[in-house]
């Protein structure tokens, strides 16, 4: 996505919202693509919201990024950053698989109940530690291993979600992360099939909206 005038009117607004454990690497994350640089020194709890227009396929987007904070403190006030959500981005950290664990336990269920229509994105970050032999000889010492990509996809699938992974340290896969995110937020706009996202409870069937708000 490049970066169009900065005198141009948008053809469409987009608000892209990141959830996620703390520490999973939400922040760096939008720092990389934001700023196009990664936070050796100082990572903020939370990223500033951030605004910035991009060319997506024919048209310019205007997309607000909003970071959350994950820790338990921020619960209540976490859920005033849902509303108007084009698309939702569940972040977990490949090299700390509870964090993957706490996607069933937390994050889609509180996701699903404040918008229980806006597209998902289920996101693995730092997959530089995938094969990091410190990460792995830590992992292994209490009976775990990194997260694969196969099993990330299998939890997006039980979620209703598309899989993306990343690593911020690197930038692989980054752009390929926003990119993604701004396709579903167009189709949840602009009409989906009804589909199915798996619960506790069951299949919560999930109607997307046929006109675009925007």
């Amino acid at each position: 996505m490049d970066a169009p005038s900065p005198s141009r009117r948008p053809d469409l607004k987009r608000k892209l919202v990141v959830v996620g454990d703390g520490g999973c690497g939400k922040t760096c994350l939008l720092i990389v693509y934001a700023e196009n640089r990664f936070p050796e020194a100082y990572i903020p709890t939370v990223f500033e919201n951030y605004v910035t227009l991009v060319q997506h396929e024919s048209k310019v987007v205007e997309v607000a990024l909003w970071d959350t904070a994950g820790q338990e403190e921020y619960d209540r006030l976490r859920p005033l950053s849902y509303p108007e959500s084009d698309v939702i981005l569940i972040v977990f950290s490949v090299d700390f698989p509870t964090s993957l664990a706490n996607v069933l336990d937390k994050w889609y269920p509180e996701v699903s109940h404040f918008c229980p229509s806006t597209p998902l994105l289920l996101v693995g970050t730092k997959t530089d530690l995938r094969t990091d032999q410190t990460t792995i000889r830590m992992l292994s010492a209490q009976g775990q291993s990194p997260v694969t990509p196969e099993y990330g996809a299998s939890i997006a699938k039980e979620i209703g979600a598309l899989y993306k992974e990343c690593s911020a340290k690197t930038g692989k896969g980054v752009k390929d992360v926003f990119e993604a995110a701004l396709r579903e937020s167009m189709k949840g706009r602009w009409g989906r099939k009804v589909k199915e996202r798996n619960t506790e409870h069951g299949a919560q069937v999930v109607g997307w909206s046929d006109a675009d708000s925007t």
